[in-house]
């Protein structure tokens, strides 16, 4: 994997039709050294600290890598770093095989994998189409959140080395799944799972715990049955 972009904003009014809204969620590649820190990288902040920010999503990471599909999809010919609204654009990134708990290093920067992300309907203002943020869940490759386990500098163009690999091995591809998708073939085992995970962000232990307890009330109505 190799980080080609940092990328921050800070909030800013914009227009949708008649709608106003604030959002940081459109980041611009900044050139560079930056500096990482707990909650964020240095010049970059969240516009709505109720859904966005805080330690379990200091860093928003996606690759590249999809923005071909998302060209076809949307009929575009350009997209920018950033534009999915991510701190980093790392080549390479794959939620099929990034998992809870693993951790990467870039320079003396170490992240660890905290949850998947899901995204706000800001994102269809930003792409100006409307049915894009459940094309999106649908396409299930929404980006990576990670929490700061060393602060320092990062710069772009750098490697990203995959440190620690968690031995549970659920991946994000397969917990954003597993919680959106009733029919997906492990849900239940993703879960439970998932949710034995301390290194899993605690606002998706409280998604996926109702779920689980939903699961174990109708296996005990089956059992009496």
């Amino acid at each position: 994997m190799k980080l080609l972009s940092i990328n921050v904003s800070k909030p800013k009014l914009r227009r949708f039709g008649l709608k106003f809204y604030t959002t940081a969620f459109l980041k611009k590649p900044v050139n560079g050294p930056v500096v990482l820190t707990q909650d964020n990288f240095v010049g970059d902040k969240q516009a709505d600290l109720m859904n966005h920010g805080g330690n379990d999503k200091a860093v928003y990471a996606f690759s590249p890598d999809h923005h071909g599909y998302w060209k076809q999809k949307l009929g575009i010919d350009q997209i920018n770093y950033g534009k999915f609204g991510e701190n980093l654009s790392i080549s390479g990134l794959d939620e099929s095989d990034m998992a809870i708990g693993d951790r990467i290093q870039i320079n003396d920067c170490i992240l660890e994998v905290s949850q998947p992300r899901i995204p706000c309907y800001k994102i269809s203002f930003e792409f100006k189409e409307m049915s894009l943020l459940n094309k999106f869940i649908a396409y299930g490759h929404t980006g990576v959140y990670f929490r700061v386990i060393q602060t320092g500098t990062m710069t772009a163009d750098s490697p990203v080395e995959v440190i620690y690999k968690h031995p549970d091995n659920i991946t994000i591809k397969d917990l954003f799944s597993a919680y959106f998708d009733s029919q997906f073939p492990d849900q239940e085992s993703v879960m439970r799972t998932a949710i034995a995970i301390p290194e899993l962000a605690e606002a998706w232990r409280s998604k996926i715990e109702p779920v689980v307890h939903r699961i174990d009330l109708y296996h005990e109505r089956q059992n009496k049955k």
